[in-house]
């Protein structure tokens, strides 16, 4: 949870707001208590979507949705009205994790945890299919657990079948990965129904034991293409499981079991029954529905939710969920923020409420609950500076930042919206400043000295008031020891190289120090090493992790604790498409990189017919690097000629041939090193002497090694310049060499500039909001010029700015890579 933002009014329809749950570009979620007590997740459409005939139609579906539906695996409706100004929904707040946060913390479920989600999630669409409806968005993150079984939310685009009146021509609606084929293929009038939540169930309950979907990740497009087309990878599936999910992802939506299937299959034995556990591989006892309130955490004889049956989940997601559970029981009641006619000087504010409770309320702050009291929990009243929209309306966190005094850098990992302990005396924070500036009389000269006391000393916590004497660390996740060390090496030089340079100088606000951690480029240890970083209170912002795999893995466990990510070498566009708050890519992503690659071989070289080799072994760098290279030359009317390399295939020949028969007099090879090598030398064998080339993956000293003579020639386009050929950098260049006794690898001028913009975003935010939260939103609203480039980011996603740099070509000559010098985007007129 987050803290409100400052436009956020007190309440909403007599719901208390504490604090947001979420936020995108068409409403919030936020967290409030109802009227009894109750705590509900209220989401609200913002108001200029109200307008939106068909947006408020959809969501008066939604609300109609959860009134059809009686099921204690779905999160219930509590109140709604969808004809507000602006609509909104309150369901019962689940304070446990989603599926996917579950499991990319923890790891995948065990098989017996997997039967009792499978059951109760086929029970709740079950009923969902038999109220005449389709949920279409059954996935891992709209799945909540809690300690009684899992809940089911987010009916957003349910309807009936074959109801098309919200969804536009080749619009395909849902999540790709978890799209059957016919909702893939358009069948919104032709077959999607039920079968097709099935299909999706299959593909939650293949990722609950995998920790993957059974059709990978990677571009839209790969993703829809292997739903339709290829057979999904169980590989990991535990074997009582793999029947079931084989007929639930049948191509054919009449070969697939009904929901209530699903849920009998799992069901299995009844256990044991002397005391009424489940056995090993059987489900829990699923209760009825008058048992247990959805949501709440007793049982029908009043035992707490933990001890009223034993738990389903393993003991670390256990533990997990119940801690959520604890944060949001301690949750207080907060006081409204209008001015009370009698409150003044620090007790006074003004916010603003809507609906049924515009007007004046007094201000009163219940016992326990004050600002910052040790002890108690607290919600900070302004958002953080990494809210879900940074920098909105102009901002600039590194001039302004927001926030009501930072919390410590750890502080995410300690109760929602904790702002850091102080005594009871603490000074209002800026929304009250602002408040009081914006609606009470202050009268000038000591009144205004006092306020400007109050937002000087503005602070809650140890880690917040920084100066000389403060220590702020960089975070270093590299591959140090695995395939990609050398580039992992060289990050940690040219990170290492900045922190000291940064220490050096005389006006230096604070000392930086570097925590490095190897993850080996695996994912399992690039998770752990996230989590070993983030342990360390002073580590405000982390480079890295080295490969697409790591950073895929580690970004969730960044994204939770809010703290800013930077990429320099991991350049998936997937990574940008996952909804982080903090991530931020510092390199133009994978599929960009054709444009260059286009450019050079369409103008330079003057290929009149390209061939473009996908060898599958590379996963989703082949697919967006050839997929996105052959929709150019498709849409530019140039002739190539595509071929698809099966992971498992050695012999290049046949590919060779075939390209060459094609017409090709260039290559382009969307793969790795290794097998990049074996093509070059098939195609030296048959004398090619076109022009080949390929992107990043083969710049790796190991190519030209293994491919000899045949690599001579080869041109690659890769996100990443030699420092010691490039005008800027000369004093760079000569550090390096000074502090290592060597000249720059690749990519450590790059994780330079990275640490650079760390350094300069932390130095231009006020020195009590310099923190992680405020951090990332500085960096994501700032420009920086670099020795190797200008970076700048999209508020939106953390891409870098698109600008048509930071690619940049290299030359095989004489065994060696030279480089050639910036690459251009656009194919000469």
């Amino acid at each position: 949870m987050h803290p409100p933002h400052p436009s956020d009014p007190a309440s909403i329809a007599g719901h208390r707001l504490l604090g947001r749950l979420g936020a995108g570009g068409m409403g919030v979620v936020h967290l409030a208590r109802a009227a009894d007590g109750a705590l509900v997740a209220l989401k609200v459409v913002h108001a200029e979507y109200a307008h939106d005939t068909g947006f408020r139609e959809r969501f008066r579906r939604e609300v109609d949705t959860l009134r059809r539906i009686d099921n204690p695996w779905v999160v219930p409706l509590v109140a709604a009205d969808p004809e507000a100004p602006e609509p909104w929904l309150a369901t019962a707040f689940v304070p446990g994790p989603s599926l996917a946060e579950a499991v990319a913390l923890h790891g995948p479920l065990p098989a017996p945890s997997a039967r009792v989600l499978g059951q109760r999630l086929g029970e709740a669409l079950g009923d969902v299919h038999a109220a005449g409806l389709v949920h279409r968005d059954v996935k891992p993150g709209n799945v909540l657990l809690a300690l009684d079984g899992p809940r089911l939310i987010d009916f957003g685009i349910a309807r009936e079948p074959g109801d098309t009146a919200l969804t536009a021509t080749g619009l395909v609606v849902g999540t790709p990965g978890f799209l059957a084929p016919e909702q893939v293929q358009g069948g919104e009038r032709d077959g999607l129904g039920p079968p097709s939540d099935v299909f999706a169930l299959g593909c939650v309950l293949a990722y609950a034991v995998t920790g993957h979907s059974p059709f990978g990740t990677g571009p839209v497009d790969a993703l829809l293409f292997r739903a339709v087309h290829e057979r999904p990878d169980l590989d990991g599936v535990p074997d009582e499981l793999a029947p079931l999910l084989h007929a639930c992802l049948a191509k054919d939506p009449r070969r697939r079991p009904t929901a209530a299937d699903v849920a009998r299959g799992l069901a299995g034995p009844a256990g044991h029954p002397e005391d009424g556990t489940p056995g090993p591989g059987a489900a829990a006892p699923v209760r009825g529905r008058g048992d247990r309130a959805p949501g709440s955490g007793t049982g029908a004889d009043g035992t707490p939710a933990d001890e009223a049956e034993p738990s389903w989940l393993p003991d670390a997601v256990t533990r997990l969920v119940a801690a959520r559970a604890a944060e949001g029981a301690a949750l207080p009641d907060i006081e409204p923020t209008e001015i009370d006619a009698g409150a003044t000087g620090r007790d006074a504010g003004k916010g603003t409420a809507s609906g049924s409770d515009r007007g004046t309320q007094a201000a009163s702050r219940p016992s326990g609950a004050s600002r910052g009291v040790p002890g108690s929990p607290s919600v900070s009243r302004t958002s953080p500076a990494s809210d879900a929209e940074p920098g909105a309306a102009g901002t600039d966190p590194a001039a302004d930042g927001p926030g009501d005094g930072p919390a410590a850098p750890g502080a995410d990992a300690a109760a929602p919206g904790a702002g850091g302990a102080a005594d009871e005396g603490a000074r209002p924070g800026r929304r009250r400043f602002l408040l009081l500036a914006g609606g009470a009389a202050l009268t000038a000269g000591g009144a205004a000295a006092a306020l400007s006391r109050w937002w000087d000393d503005d602070t809650t916590g140890p880690a917040t008031a920084s100066g000389a004497g403060t220590t702020f660390t960089i975070g270093l996740q590299a591959d140090l020891t695995g395939e990609g060390r050398r580039i992992g090496a060289a990050q940690e030089q040219g990170v290492r190289l900045a922190v000291e340079e940064f220490n050096t100088r005389r006006d230096a606000p604070f000392t930086l120090s570097l925590l490095v951690r190897d993850d080996a480029g695996d994912p399992r240890r690039a998770v752990a090493a996230a989590g070993e970083l983030l342990a360390d209170p002073s580590v405000v912002a982390v480079i890295g992790p080295t490969t697409d795999a790591a950073a895929e893995a580690a970004l969730p466990v960044y994204d939770k604790a809010l703290t800013p990510l930077v990429s320099v070498s991991a350049g998936a566009v997937k990574l940008l498409v996952l909804g982080s708050r903090s991530f931020l890519q510092a390199r133009p992503h994978d599929s960009l990189l054709p444009f260059f690659l286009n450019a050079h071989l369409r103008g330079t070289a003057r290929s009149r017919s390209i061939g473009i080799v996908h060898d599958r072994a590379a996963g989703d760098h082949a697919w967006e690097i050839a997929g996105s290279l052959s929709r150019l030359l498709a849409q530019a009317g140039h002739p190539y000629v595509p071929k698809v390399i099966s992971a498992l295939r050695q012999d290049f020949g046949p590919t060779v041939d075939a390209l060459l028969s094609g017409g090709a007099d260039s290559v382009v090879f969307a793969g790795l090193h290794d097998r990049g090598a074996a093509l070059a030398r098939t195609l030296h064998g048959r004398g090619f002497t076109g022009a080949r080339a390929a992107a990043h993956g083969l710049l790796d000293p190991r190519f030209p090694a293994a491919a000899g003579e045949a690599a001579e020639g080869w041109v690659i386009a890769a996100p990443v310049l030699d420092p010691a050929a490039h005008p800027g950098a000369e004093k760079f260049t000569a550090a390096h060499q000074r502090r290592y006794g060597a000249g720059p690898e690749p990519y450590a001028a790059e994780a330079y500039d990275a640490a650079g913009l760390v350094t300069h975003a932390l130095t231009r935010l006020p020195a009590h909001r310099r923190d992680r939260k405020n951090l990332t939103a500085a960096i994501r609203t700032t420009a920086y010029q670099g020795v190797t480039q200008k970076l700048s980011f999209s508020q939106e996603n953390g891409a870098r700015t698109i600008d048509g740099t930071g690619v940049h070509l290299w030359k095989v000559a004489e065994g060696r890579f030279h480089y050639v010098g910036p690459a251009q985007h656009v194919v000469p007129g």
